[in-house]
């Protein structure tokens, strides 16, 4: 069986266990990805795609520079 739970909070691990059905004894492999959902950590994802899409300093001045 494989079951995905996401953005599930650590204190209720042994709640979901427990609704799962599954005994103390029965093993089993978890995945843990922590979330980092802060405004710093989400511009530094955004960031890092666009430099990687091919976004440069250069790039970024130009398309910000005021034209008015």
């Amino acid at each position: 069986m494989k079951e995905v739970i996401k953005n599930v909070k650590v204190a209720e691990i042994p709640e979901l266990i427990a609704q799962l059905g599954l005994s103390s004894e029965q093993r089993v492999d978890i995945t843990i990805e922590q979330l980092d959902n802060d405004l710093i950590s989400i511009m530094e994802r955004v960031g890092k795609k666009a430099q990687e899409r091919g976004l440069t300093e250069e790039k970024l001045a130009e398309l910000l520079r005021d034209e008015s």
